[in-house]
């Protein structure tokens, strides 16, 4: 596979099992991660370093002049094919009785997303982007959530979501897509002061292969699809498809698929993934 794919956010989870499938398939993957020790003992990920697939950055993503290093190592023999951006908040959460849980930094995601967009080369065609973020996640998306997890998303875990939310905001403005008024502009605290004209940032409709990929509520369960032959073990579709939960393996597969076989069907658009 001649793809060359810059990853941000794939230590753990969606992010690496994603990144393992494509350096399976012989694509060249640079990580940026804030500690590259992660992958130490980790056999899958060495045999793909020293054959020269993988490459290991040392950055934090919040930090411009990380991100702009990644960007440098990954395209130092070919442009780069896909941005996998699957950046999410690990740390401890606080709860609080009537916001529900807290995190902090509360823009970590959408900040991050702003320095890979802004240090982006502007090259004649942008690579591919998919960005991971999840059901509920606004105000219209809730609405069609199962009733039973509306809480979730409604109370426990609102604040944190805002954040994703900021992240979408964003792909939505370079992509050029019709922002849902219903669901409301993030706050300045979470996408910084006149964000829109941060210098360098992507206009509007120059982001012309991006993916907002929203999961049903995670799990880390085995990858039904690596054992379903032809049936396909979730749904996959435009907006919102319902559903309770996914496993983190089973959206990794699901982004190989949709890079590698069905962007026609996928890119450009806002998907949602479930059983």
């Amino acid at each position: 596979m001649a793809q060359n794919i810059l990853v941000f956010g794939g230590s753990r989870n969606i992010g690496y099992y994603a990144a393992l499938r494509f350096l399976d398939a012989g694509a060249n993957v640079t990580f940026l991660l804030r500690s590259p020790q992660v992958f130490d003992t980790d056999e899958a990920i060495q045999q793909h370093i020293k054959s020269g697939k993988a490459n290991l950055v040392k950055g934090d993503g919040l930090i411009v002049e990380d991100v702009r290093k990644a960007w440098t190592e990954a395209m130092k023999e070919a442009a780069v094919d896909l941005v996998l951006f699957t950046v999410g908040f690990n740390g401890a959460a606080k709860f609080h009785p009537t916001k529900g849980f807290l995190i902090s930094p509360n823009n970590l995601v959408t900040q991050c997303l702003l320095n890979v967009l802004c240090e982006m080369p502007k090259t004649a065609t942008l690579p591919k982007i998919i960005t991971l973020s999840t059901s509920g996640v606004s105000r219209s998306s809730r609405t069609k959530v199962p009733f039973a997890l509306k809480p979730l998303y409604g109370y426990l875990i609102k604040h944190a979501l805002q954040d994703k939310l900021g992240m979408e905001r964003i792909i939505y403005h370079c992509a050029g897509w019709k922002w849902n008024a219903e669901d409301g502009e993030p706050s300045e605290d979470i996408m910084g002061k006149d964000w829109k004209h941060r210098d360098a940032l992507p206009s509007p409709g120059m982001l012309k292969n991006a993916m907002i990929l929203r999961g049903a509520l995670l799990n880390d369960g085995e990858c039904r699809a690596d054992s379903a032959g032809n049936k396909q073990p979730y749904r996959a579709g435009e907006g919102e498809v319902g559903g309770y939960s996914i496993s983190r393996r089973d959206v990794a597969h699901f982004i190989f698929e949709a890079v590698t076989k069905h962007w026609e069907d996928y890119g450009n658009k806002q998907v949602s993934v479930a059983y």
